[in-house]
């Protein structure tokens, strides 16, 4: 009686059934969706650039393009003055005259200064070398790249007829008009009150 009972009994049907695994919240699904197309818009994207590149030459890139410059050497110059040692090389670099630039640094920083024969470039003032290197940067973004396709090959000419400078990419070809450099507040020092003194005797 015993085996026959034995036989009988299925063990099987007493073992627990395993649970299904939930499937992924609707966010979830949601979210690997919006990848997926961003992630095919990014090969459509890249797909178009290149047969632009290919009929027209470079027209843009969607790789961001690393503009390296030189870094300002910057260096005391007595307890009053600041030297700019490498200035015209960068002027050179970025292919902008020396006048332009020493213009919009000397009304950014609201002093004076001079360009000496070794093409250094003096401040009236004590500034630092982090100073100098951010109003760099934003004297390239306003006068050197280019919105479009941000390459650094841009010419700037002067139109002597509206007295604006206009700029050129040499890549993508996009002109565009530049802001003229704005005389800002400029602190009258000790210096210029005896020298507007002299000029009106």
């Amino acid at each position: 009686m015993a085996d026959e009972e034995s036989d009988e009994i299925d063990f099987s049907k007493m073992k627990k059934k395993k649970k299904a695994k939930p499937g992924p919240a609707p966010a979830k699904k949601e979210a690997n969706l919006v990848q997926d197309a961003d992630n095919k818009y990014d090969e459509m994207l890249a797909r178009i650039f290149e047969r632009l590149r290919k009929q027209k030459g470079v027209v843009g890139s969607i790789d961001n393009q690393r503009c390296v410059v030189k870094q300002p050497e910057v260096v005391k110059i007595g307890s009053k003055k600041t030297g700019w040692v490498n200035f015209q090389d960068i002027c050179d670099m970025l292919k902008r005259p020396s006048d332009h630039m020493s213009r919009f640094f000397f009304v950014e920083l609201g002093t004076d200064g001079s360009i000496t024969q070794d093409q250094q470039l003096i401040f009236k003032g004590r500034y630092l070398e982090k100073q100098i290197e951010f109003l760099l940067k934003k004297y390239i973004t306003e006068y050197v790249l280019c919105q479009n396709c941000k390459s650094m090959q841009t010419t700037l000419t002067k139109d002597s007829s509206i007295r604006m400078f206009t700029m050129k990419c040499e890549k993508c070809e996009c002109t565009r008009s530049v802001q003229p450099i704005k005389e800002g507040y400029h602190h009258q020092t000790k210096a210029d009150r005896k020298k507007a003194k002299n000029m009106a005797n």
